[in-house]
């Protein structure tokens, strides 16, 4: 039986490196955890829409305190 590429290449890696290493019990369990992930996801969407909102509010709030100080100035002229 002939061999594939693959299983030639996982027997030189094998024969080069003393054979794979088997992760610890530790690692796999890390590894494999989705524990607190849908709470990250949740914390980096309220990030991003909170960034977005604050420059929101920078971009629209400057002019609008413009166009209110201009508003300020016309009512307060003393021309009726």
């Amino acid at each position: 039986m002939q061999k594939t590429r693959a299983q030639h290449a996982i027997e030189i890696a094998e024969s080069a490196e003393g054979g794979f290493r088997r992760p610890a019990d530790a690692e796999v369990a890390a590894l494999a955890g989705t524990r607190g992930v849908v709470f990250v996801e949740y914390v980096a969407l309220l990030l991003l829409v909170t960034i977005i909102g604050a420059g929101a509010v920078v971009t629209l709030g400057i002019p609008l305190v413009n166009l209110f100080r201009y508003q300020q100035l016309i009512l307060s002229l003393p021309i009726p």
